[in-house]
């Protein structure tokens, strides 16, 4: 074997990955329209994060990959074109050998578990122009003269022992083949998970989110007998086990779904409703090396993808609820603001063009629609367990400069005559029962101070949790960037004087949760 392809320290190392964010999960009526549904490609959120996971598996791991192996769906086809550019382009890694292959054993499980039955070919043949995939990829990066593991698809239906075993069986023979090489192997969801089952072994349950990647390592030279061992994990959380999770084979429910009830409704005025959500992609967790040089790094401003991301969850909003939004509410901290300043944009927009990815398509704004406040109530939670001791201020003072933040918004639609819930930021090190209390309060308080508006709060994912949790009667485990909660109440006005029902939660998108009244794990699908 040539020297440039022996493994540092005598250890070969496998990345198994997932593929980005896929078109039909983004926009559901996508697969109404698709030529072929159970095909459904990336869309640029997926291609960016998968482009910046490559440039994280550049930067922090300390081996050169030598070959890529691909399941043949497009959108895994895409996630490794993008990692495959961010890995070609880093000078200090010797990425220039690289190879790319197709694997058919690494492709999406084939049965309804993973392919829902009304979108899958009739005929359960599931087809792949392969000269049209490996031409997505630079010239001469595709090695012609690999032979594939498996030489076709599994037949349609295959069982979990089926494809779990072929998972595992791929690993295995591709690391053998090549034991002086290290690999990255780009896959679905369930290769991702059945991997991490065969080779971390303790009572946990794990989700892994798109582009989550877990990396192997055995020692080489020993053939079969060495078995891998889980050296890291990105994107992958872990769970107690025998805990139910929310069943997947009923999607959690849109707000366009939860509204779909009252749109002919007309007790539409009747109602109060509040949308509690979550800021967009924060740059720290997509490069770790911009606390070091950071001036404020306990407040990370978001990446351009959270800017896209926070913009296009306000064109949902904007098209999918039945009421406006008269006021929103923002966290202080720099990624909530910008946050709340592209949803402003969305909603606000006149004549939003469909095809705008951010603030900055939008032309012009109509100032009149809403109006925006900084709260610090929506604060962060202000202890260690958010917040790192490290990158916090040492004197314990988290200080905002209000006339800057509130800049940020268009002229003329921040409400400088309210007056906020919390006068100042709460005190550092509070406790998880007082941030609990702090997000709960500061709700009710808005809702009755302005029983006649709806709110939109742009918060933490600690005060989304706390809120869907809370009025859901739920344990949440996952909140992911820009996220929503959506509460309603009844709200009747008799004789100048307002009587207010408790909330209710009747929508969300981008929440996991799971039941605190089962007791059993129902069977978790794939889609």
């Amino acid at each position: 074997m040539e020297s440039a392809k022996s493994n540092i320290n005598g250890h070969q190392n496998v990345i198994v990955m997932r593929h980005g964010d896929r078109m039909d999960r983004f926009e559901p009526l996508w697969a109404s329209t698709a030529e072929r549904p159970w095909d459904p490609p990336l869309i640029h959120h997926g291609k960016v994060r998968a482009f910046q996971t490559g440039q994280r598996i550049s930067s922090q791991v300390s081996f050169p990959v030598h070959r890529v192996f691909v399941s043949p769906f497009l959108r895994c086809i895409q996630t490794a074109v993008e990692v495959v550019a961010a890995l070609s382009a880093v000078s200090s890694i010797d990425n220039s050998k690289l190879k790319v292959a197709i694997e058919f054993g690494l492709c999406e499980i084939l049965n309804s578990l993973a392919i829902k039955s009304n979108v899958a070919p009739k005929d359960g043949k599931f087809d792949f122009n392969i000269s049209d995939l490996e031409a997505m990829f630079p010239e001469g990066t595709v090695d012609h003269n690999v032979d594939m593991v498996y030489k076709e698809l599994p037949q349609w239906g295959e069982s979990a022992e089926g494809f779990r075993e072929r998972y595992v069986n791929t690993l295995k023979v591709l690391a053998q083949k090549y034991p002086s090489e290290n690999l990255l192997l780009i896959t679905h969801r369930g290769g991702v998970s059945t991997i991490l089952y065969k080779y971390l072994k303790d009572a946990t349950k794990r989700l892994v989110d798109y582009c989550g990647c877990v990396d192997l390592r055995r020692q080489d030279g020993f053939g079969e007998s060495v078995d891998f061992e889980v050296v890291t994990s990105h994107g992958v959380s872990f769970r107690e086990h025998n805990v139910p999770i929310h069943d997947p084979q009923t999607p959690p429910t849109t707000i366009r779904a939860a509204m779909a009830s009252c749109a002919n409704s007309n007790t539409t005025d009747e109602y109060q409703n509040i949308l509690m959500m979550r800021h967009g992609d924060r740059i720290d967790k997509i490069n770790p090396l911009w606390l070091d040089t950071a001036s404020r790094p306990w407040d990370p401003p978001l990446v351009q993808d959270g800017l896209v991301r926070a913009f296009q969850t306000g064109q949902r909003i904007r098209s999918q609820i039945q009421f406006p939004i008269h006021r929103v509410f923002v966290s202080p901290f720099i990624r909530c603001v910008q946050t709340a300043s592209e949803v402003i944009a969305a909603l606000s927009a006149v004549d939003l063009n469909p095809h705008a990815t951010s603030s900055k398509d939008v032309i012009s704004i109509d100032k009149s629609k809403l109006k925006v406040s900084i709260e610090f109530g929506l604060s962060e939670m202000l202890n260690s367990m958010a917040i790192r001791p490290k990158v916090a201020p040492k004197d314990g003072k988290f200080d905002f400069k209000i006339s800057d933040l509130e800049a940020m918004f268009p002229e003329g639609m921040v409400d400088h005559d309210v007056d906020p819930v919390y006068k100042e930021m709460p005190q550092w090190e509070e406790t998880v029962e007082e941030c609990t209390e702090r997000f709960l309060g500061l709700v009710k308080t808005l809702a009755d101070k302005y029983p006649s508006e709806n709110l939109l709060l742009v918060t933490h994912g600690e005060g989304v949790r706390t809120t869907f949790a809370t009025y859901k009667d739920v344990a949440v485990y996952e909140v992911e960037y820009c996220a929503c909660a959506e509460l309603r109440r009844q709200v009747l006005s008799q004789e100048g004087s307002t009587k207010a029902g408790d909330f209710e939660v009747i929508g969300q998108a981008g929440i996991k949760y799971h039941s605190l009244k089962t007791t059993a794990v129902p069977c978790v699908k794939w889609y």
